[in-house]
């Protein structure tokens, strides 16, 4: 049966709708979308863009692959003969131009999809318009590393201030500040550098920058303690959606040769080991306090946090010193050192749970990169590797705030082009987008807020629905019971995705899922309901059948787990299930030793109704 939309494939609408991929009434001079988004209407001649003919291949899988389950709850795209656009499978109905019924949008692709085509690709014309989010005082053009080192100053003044005379270091605040003459330039030396990564040669001849030492720093035995729980532990989080594991193969190399840097990547392996290890946490330190350290004229030695504290000063004062040098401030060393910052603070929270210096200093590191024009597509492996790592810290930091993500980035590479690393961290994106919309208010533009929402969706499902094989769960007898993930959880059964990459990658999309069912507005009845309802469902059950599977007991992978998890528990509908999502959100936490598990008493408030 013919579609009821055939006609509208011979109607071109105006440039603007088509690329926004929207339906166009075609009104002139102006149609009636372009005057509400105050867009110029352009419309091209008939005879300037004629129509291209599909291939045979994808008119055949086109025509194959259509159920009449999919056509009644869909119609052609509306623009499917754009010269721009190439030959696409059926999107089940979620193009925004042509929605028969409201509840489409949240219709997802079959589980079983039909053969089609290697050379049909999804549709990938996804226009988001990021003036519909706002970003307050972020965007300012004049941030960047100067502005960012002074947020830095000026909260460790105020927390050194605030700190009694006994339980301060013997630190000069002085040396914080940045009033002096400007360096100038050295003639510089090329030296050579090894690393083994993916992304780098064997043997890479550097230029000897003055902000760097001419010989590798030595280590002491207690600072070589932090630098191998840090490599050892805290790298495998940094580095998970990064096959290059920069932060655990080339990070420490340029730390050796970076005071800041090591003094910023020794400050998070202390202060990790003092939430990873609490015995560690008091006197009994790891091993005696150097003579040269402030420390050293205290009686008894300090605990690991104070430590990482002093390291973490140590690192401003380094930076206060050295942002003097203009190149220094597009390096990969400031890079690297802002990340550390970050990270720093975000473990800081487990023990306080006010967020804002550590989104004041994400923010400052969006500020560096952006100077630096670093984005997840950087030619660049290792702009690109703190692009994720950054984002990933942004995302969580959002979310728990009610803040925008602060992504202004565009993919220029369209899904059908990415390896399987590249979709695991392009879903990542995506959840930024996702948190944003969330965080946008909804009493300006409506219509172009519930339009962005659906081409959100859109953008989840296509993501879906081009993964390749290792992305699904690999199926085992029922019978069967891994080693350690007996089902604590009554009615969870364990999911196991390999590699591990991939299953983070999967809680992501349904994290981003969930947040844009309990965002997006509905406009529908009790089908819409239904739609959502069982959309939430299948994304809790994903999110907790990953997380309590053996082979994700481990501290990476739960750190992507506990903020899936607590997603999910945001929608459990009944006391039953909150009680299991309650119960795998604890297990998580106890892994990933953070955030605090405040968080749980979080999700009860929310579940009482009384947050």
């Amino acid at each position: 049966m013919p579609s009821k939309s055939r006609g509208l494939r011979t109607s071109t609408g105006c440039l603007t709708c088509r690329k926004r991929r929207v339906k166009c009434d075609e009104q002139r001079p102006a149609c009636a979308n372009c005057e509400r988004v105050s867009k110029e209407c352009l419309y091209s001649e008939k005879h300037v863009a004629p129509r291209l003919p599909r291939t045979l291949s994808a008119r055949k899988s086109s025509d194959a692959s259509t159920t009449p389950a999919i056509a009644n709850a869909s119609a052609p795209s509306a623009d499917e003969d754009s010269a721009l656009c190439i030959s696409s499978a059926p999107t089940g109905g979620l193009d925004a131009g042509n929605v028969v019924d409201s509840s489409q949008s949240w219709l997802p692709f079959p589980i079983e999809q039909p053969d089609v085509s290697a050379n049909v690709l999804p549709d990938e014309n996804f226009f988001l318009d990021d003036s519909l989010f706002t970003f307050g005082d972020t965007l300012t053009p004049n941030f960047g590393p100067v502005e960012w080192y002074d947020l830095l100053a000026e909260d460790a003044i105020i927390s050194m201030q605030d700190q009694t005379q006994s339980s301060r270091w013997n630190f000069d605040i002085t040396s914080l500040s940045r009033r002096q003459s400007p360096r100038q330039s050295l003639i510089p030396e090329v030296v050579g550098v090894t690393f083994d990564n993916a992304d780098t040669q064997a043997t890479v001849p550097v230029i000897h920058k003055p902000w760097n030492t001419e010989h590798k720093i030595e280590l002491t035995s207690q600072e070589l303690v932090y630098f191998e729980h840090f490599i050892q532990v805290v790298a495998p989080i940094l580095d998970l959606f990064d096959p290059g594991k920069h932060f655990a193969s080339v990070v420490p190399h340029l730390a050796l040769r970076n005071v800041g840097l090591l003094r910023s990547l020794l400050a998070v392996g202390a202060c990790h080991m003092a939430i990873f290890h609490p015995q560690f946490h008091g006197n009994d330190v790891v091993s005696p306090v150097p003579p040269s350290t402030p420390a050293s004229a205290s009686s008894l030695p300090p605990s690991t946090s104070k430590i990482a504290e002093q390291y973490y000063y140590e690192t401003l004062q380094y930076l206060s010193q050295n942002l003097l040098y203009q190149a220094y401030t597009t390096s990969h060393e400031i890079l690297a050192t802002a990340i550390m910052i970050s990270t720093y603070e975000m473990y800081g929270t487990v023990s306080n749970a006010d967020h804002s210096n550590w989104d004041r200093h994400l923010r400052g590191a969006f500020w560096i990169q952006r100077t630096m024009d670093s984005s997840g597509e950087s030619s660049d492996g290792f702009q690109r590797a703190v692009w994720w790592a950054w984002l990933r810290q942004d995302i969580w930091a959002a979310f728990r705030t009610g803040r925008p993500a602060l992504t202004i980035h565009q993919p220029r590479i369209p899904m059908s082009e990415l390896t399987s690393d590249g979709l695991a961290t392009r879903v990542i994106y995506i959840a930024a987008k996702c948190v944003q919309f969330a965080a946008t208010p909804k009493d300006g533009d409506i219509a172009g807020y519930i339009e962005a929402g659906e081409t959100l969706m859109r953008m989840l499902d296509a993501w879906k629905r081009i993964l390749p094989a290792s992305f699904d769960p690999i199926t085992f007898a029922p019978s069967y019971t891994s080693p350690g993930s007996s089902n604590e959880a009554n009615h969870i059964s364990p999911i196991w995705i390999h590699p591990p990459a991939h299953a983070a990658a999967i809680q992501t999309y349904h994290f981003a899922r969930i947040i844009m069912i309990l965002n997006q507005p509905s406009t529908g009845g009790l089908n819409m309901y239904q739609a959502r309802f069982k959309l939430l469902r299948e994304s809790t059950s994903m999110i907790c059948g990953i997380a309590v599977a053996h082979q994700s007991q481990n501290l990476p992978s739960a750190f992507v787990s506990f903020q899936a998890v607590y997603a999910a528990a945001l929608c459990a509908e009944t006391e039953e299930r909150q009680s299991e999502i309650l119960h795998v959100l604890d297990k998580t936490l106890s892994v990933s030793k953070f955030p605090s598990k405040s968080i749980l008493d979080d999700v009860i408030n929310v579940w009482r109704g009384t947050v």
